[in-house]
């Protein structure tokens, strides 16, 4: 792994140690309110119900993030979004504790924290590119990742340790402490104001329309989301673990982990060998190359009847998968003029929350039908033609030299200002 950019930017390290112990608190916080909510209600559907009100509030601060991020100074946005995440577990701590513990306050403290979350996650992931020179930005992508899958795979386990040791209340307590040091971390930063923000700022509908427009204008930002898509509409094995682990595998729960954990380590491997990533001459290619291989990993799980070989093939996904989002974020960060990465951020953590859960839906739907085997592989090669397709309509991903980034930011920049 690379890391010239922590060694060389003190602002990036105090930003990417605030966002691991960040994501472990969350971790640790999202595994106690699913405890807490089955425990209380004894019904999947309340859990259900909590995680959508959840998701709701953090799609709605995505959205309303975009515009604030591009307008305001961001270092307020991401203090105002851990400030509120102290605030949101410690008052777990204390309904967890009480008596006569309340599933509102639950549902109260999740719908707020996801919009605040969601504003907080925008303006940082905002802010990232201009904590860092451009040539850097490739290995920073790599670092964000990495960041992702630590807090993605450390958290939910010491938040099962915690919970099983000391219990709900100190499991919570324990992620309010550990946001304020977040906090500490993230006020030894000075301003971010974003560049270039006009005195007489475009309303927030018109904001957020010039974010589309540069979208649409930006060849090169449209591809990546658009092959992004392919693979979270189609490729969607996680939604049919646990059918798979039952009626392909012969297993039970336990075996849903297992296939749960293994992405998980691929996804570790690519992160921690990932310095190459930033010497790439044509990333656009190597993307799709990766898009593809994520497609081909689920179609040879899909159609493996070995337990062995199909974790295999998992693993292999997790880190094509990997690789697949440093690039998708390194050319977003490259290509997005700093007065729109806030919009443009929002789009795309929007699409990454929303696509997915839509792939699971049309996967379910798909092995009612033709069985969950059948449907993995079926989406597999789906997103290895979808991928193929994106770079035949979108040739300038696919020639993309990593010397020539700005043009085709600078053109969708106009075009988004124009719209």
């Amino acid at each position: 792994m690379d890391l010239t950019p922590i060694r060389r930017s003190r602002a990036l390290a105090l930003v990417l140690a605030a966002r691991i112990l960040s994501l472990l608190c969350i971790g640790l916080t999202s595994v106690g309110v699913v405890v807490q909510v089955y425990g209380q209600s004894r019904s999947s559907t309340q859990v259900a119900a909590v995680s959508l009100v959840l998701g709701t509030g953090l799609l709605a601060g995505l959205l309303v993030g975009g515009i604030l991020a591009d307008r305001q100074n961001r270092k307020r946005l991401i203090m105002v979004g851990s400030c509120w995440a102290v605030v949101t577990f410690a008052a777990l701590s204390f309904n967890a504790a009480s008596d006569h513990p309340q599933l509102w306050v639950i549902y109260l403290l999740g719908g707020l924290f996801g919009l605040t979350e969601g504003v907080a996650e925008t303006a940082m992931t905002a802010v990232v590119p201009s904590l860092v020179s451009e040539e850097l930005l490739p290995a920073t992508g790599a670092l964000i990742t990495v960041t992702t899958t630590i807090g993605a795979i450390a958290g939910p386990v010491l938040g099962g340790l915690l919970i099983a040791g000391p219990g709900l209340a100190a499991t919570f307590a324990v992620a309010a402490a550990g946001t304020a040091v977040t906090v500490l971390c993230l006020a030894g930063l000075g301003p971010m104001p974003p560049e270039g923000v006009d005195e007489e700022q475009p309303g927030p509908l018109d904001a957020l329309r010039e974010g589309f427009a540069f979208v649409r204008g930006s060849r090169i930002v449209g591809a990546v989301l658009v092959v992004d898509l392919c693979a979270a509409l189609f490729a969607t094995p996680a939604a049919l673990f646990p059918q798979l682990a039952e009626q392909r595998f012969g297993g039970g729960p336990e075996l849903v982990g297992i296939l749960t954990t293994a992405p998980m380590v691929g996804a570790t491997l690519a992160s921690v060998t990932s310095g190459w990533t930033g010497r790439l001459g044509s990333p656009g290619r190597v993307l799709f190359a990766a898009v593809a291989a994520f497609g081909l990993a689920c179609m040879a799980f899909g159609l493996s009847p070995l337990l062995g070989f199909g974790l295999v093939f998992l693993a292999l996904g997790g880190m094509a998968d990997t690789i697949s989002e440093i690039l998708r974020r390194t050319l977003l960060m490259q290509h997005t003029p700093d007065r729109l990465q806030g919009r443009v951020g929002s789009l795309w953590l929007a699409q990454a929350m929303t696509a997915p859960a839509l792939g699971g839906v049309l996967a379910g739907l798909g092995a009612s039908f033709f069985g969950p085997a059948t449907t993995v592989a079926v989406g597999g090669a789906v997103c290895v033609v979808g991928a193929g397709l994106v770079a035949l309509f979108y040739p300038e991903l696919w020639r993309l030299d990593a010397q020539l980034k700005t043009s085709d930011g600078a053109q969708a920049a106009e075009a988004g200002a124009a719209g």
